[in-house]
């Protein structure tokens, strides 16, 4: 299948599209910005993706993504997804909608298997306001390997960044934090991402911020 998702004139630079309909209802009030996460990418990749590649595309295919769970509070506004069948899920877990995603946010379902973190006392914003306060220079996240191509894309993925701020009542060691991962994307003949399945270990990467593991029911 030829993809052509993106424009991707610029060298390296992550390319997160849809983001101007002046109709789009945005959870605060006005498109994000990302030159903060983008200078940490750049800086921090391992990757140099040629533009046009399946590697680039679906790496910033999954940047608009993420930008649109994040920060469209309308599902009508996700142009990455086919609204009748997307769904997200995690380690071959329950698959969650763009319902709970709206409403739990994608650190909360991401973390919900790890011991050493309570989905159940984290709402949308406070996982976010969470994890950002932590990693005050973003999460940045990088494509490592495409495996194969539509209409189901494997890949495997990096996400990092560095704990410079508090995490709860710990403070911050100044070093970096990593999340290495495998997907399967299905997507459709419009290249509109149908699911995503996500696979990795939560709790590693949670034991990056040395929280102690608690109990649960």
């Amino acid at each position: 299948m030829k993809c052509k998702i993106f424009n991707t004139d610029k060298m390296a630079t992550p390319v997160r599209s849809h983001m101007d309909d002046p109709n789009t209802k945005w959870r605060y009030g006005k498109a994000p910005v990302y030159t903060v996460v983008n200078e940490t990418y750049m800086e921090g990749k391992t990757q140099n993706h040629a533009e046009g590649s399946l590697e680039k595309i679906v790496e910033n295919l999954v940047k608009t993504w993420e930008m649109e769970a994040t920060h469209k509070m309308d599902p009508k506004d996700w142009k990455t997804v086919n609204h009748e069948k997307f769904f997200i899920s995690m380690n071959n877990g329950k698959q969650w909608s763009m319902k709970d995603i709206l409403e739990r946010g994608t650190y909360n379902l991401f973390m919900k298997d790890s011991v050493m973190y309570d989905s159940k006392k984290h709402t949308f914003q406070s996982s976010h306001d969470l994890f950002k306060t932590a990693m005050p220079r973003g999460f940045a996240w990088e494509v490592l390997k495409v495996f194969c191509g539509p209409p189901n894309v494997v890949f495997t993925w990096r996400h990092w960044g560095y704990w410079e701020g508090p995490y709860e009542d710990k403070e911050p060691k100044n070093e970096k934090v990593e999340l290495f991962g495998i997907s399967v994307a299905t997507l459709n003949d419009q290249n509109k991402l149908e699911g995503v399945e996500f696979y990795f270990d939560p709790t590693q990467f949670m034991a990056n911020f040395n929280v102690c593991p608690m109990h649960k029911n």
